[in-house]
């Protein structure tokens, strides 16, 4: 006799931005498959959708919502005993007793904040998000603040007013007269990319050098934003696909047994240091042009070679320049992004190490894990179980 099981249903409402999303729904439809479930997306970003028509539709076995962008638009009466999992940094909305997954703001602002001291400077500012009172805003605002009074450093936040969402520029003339009060060099930490490119823009009106005099930070590590940023935004990156893929793990707990679920953070993957933190120690402009090389091109056959050969001098005397303002050799920076590259796709659990090898620039997995071995003092297998490990352990 042939026995057939029934697809699970699964409805996913999405509210947050294009990027992020893609993230956490590869986390979540990773999930999804290794369950058997069925999943129906719902663009929830500008208006409420009809909940109940859909849950009549569909007739879900649960729901998975990404209420990051518009938390509003649910309320806890939505969906009666129906299971569901909220990834919102509140953790509070469709009411308490529903399990949620977060990222880890403080560890997010830890990174930020870090980034920022590393520059030495005599103010530091936080940005918030034009809804002041989000959790996830104001936990990066309450422990930026905390940090800046253990190092006795002067600190402001900029709080947007009410219309400034609607009227950037109005904004960022608001930014320019908050940062031209601050003690320079100037650290900035941003709620959001959105926020960073704003603080990006005010601090080219007031004709001052990035990040010489200010240095910007934000968080999510959107490409779209940060990569058009004149200079290039640094931003720490949260792991949307963990987030993703925890969201779906946290829903079948809940299916089976509601009471084991509970609320869990994901920590973020990394600072993506870009031109708004990277400092040298000496301002050299073909120095500033041969990083931002690197940083683009490390994994594609970049070689030392190429990169000092846009410096117009000799290979020695581009080394020299290179090391005096960076510390390190051009081969060497080129080696760490590569491999901070690798980390990052490891990280992510989505390819395996050959795979991650190729992609990154070397010419077998052989050499890779040699070079990897050298530099972290495990292997890149040992390394991956390390992260898993720690994201088995997430904090309640």
């Amino acid at each position: 006799m042939w026995y057939t099981t029934v697809m699970r249903q699964i409805i996913v409402f999405r509210t947050g931005a294009l990027g992020t999303w893609r993230e956490k729904y590869g986390g979540i439809a990773a999930y999804a498959k290794s369950a058997d479930w069925k999943l129906h997306p719902v663009d929830a970003r500008t208006t409420r959708p009809d909940i109940q028509q859909l849950l009549d539709f569909w007739k879900p076995d649960g729901v998975i919502i990404d209420a990051s962008g518009a938390p509003q638009l649910f309320c806890n009466d939505d969906f009666g005993r129906l299971p569901v999992v909220v990834m919102n940094p509140e953790g509070e909305v469709c009411g308490k007793a529903r399990p949620a997954i977060e990222s880890n703001s403080a560890e997010i602002a830890r990174l930020a904040v870090s980034e920022l001291l590393d520059l030495n400077p005599a103010s530091l500012v936080y940005m918030e998000w034009f809804v002041p009172s989000i959790k996830w805003s104001y936990s990066k605002r309450d422990l930026m603040k905390e940090v800046a009074r253990m190092h006795g450093i002067p600190f402001s936040t900029i709080t947007p007013a009410k219309g400034d969402a609607d009227n950037m520029a109005r904004y960022e003339e608001r930014i320019v007269t908050a940062l031209d009060r601050m003690p320079r060099p100037c650290g900035v930490f941003a709620a959001t990319d959105v926020l960073g490119a704003a603080a990006i823009s005010a601090a080219t009106k007031l004709g001052v050098k990035i990040p010489e005099d200010i240095a910007i930070i934000a968080v999510d590590d959107d490409p779209e934003i940060c990569e058009n940023c004149s200079p290039t935004l640094s931003s720490v990156r949260p792991d949307f696909y963990q987030l993703g893929f925890s969201a779906g793990r946290l829903l079948h707990v809940a299916m089976r047994s509601p009471k084991a679920a509970t609320n869990i953070t994901i920590p973020p993957l990394a600072v993506v240091r870009r031109a708004s933190t990277q400092t040298m120690r000496i301002y050299d402009k073909k120095v500033h042009d041969a990083l931002e090389l690197i940083r683009l091109k490390a994994c594609e056959g970049l070689s030392a070679s190429d990169v000092a050969d846009g410096f117009g001098v000799s290979r020695r005397m581009a080394e020299i320049r290179f090391k005096a303002a960076t510390g390190r050799t051009i081969g060497g920076e080129i080696l760490e992004r590569r491999l901070a590259i690798a980390c990052e796709y490891l990280s992510q659990g989505r390819n395996s190490i050959p795979v991650v090898a190729n992609f990154c620039g070397w010419h077998s997995d052989v050499a890779f894990r040699k070079v990897f071995k050298e530099r972290f003092g495990v292997s890149p297998l040992k390394w991956v179980r390390r992260q898993k490990a720690k994201r088995a352990r997430p904090s309640a």
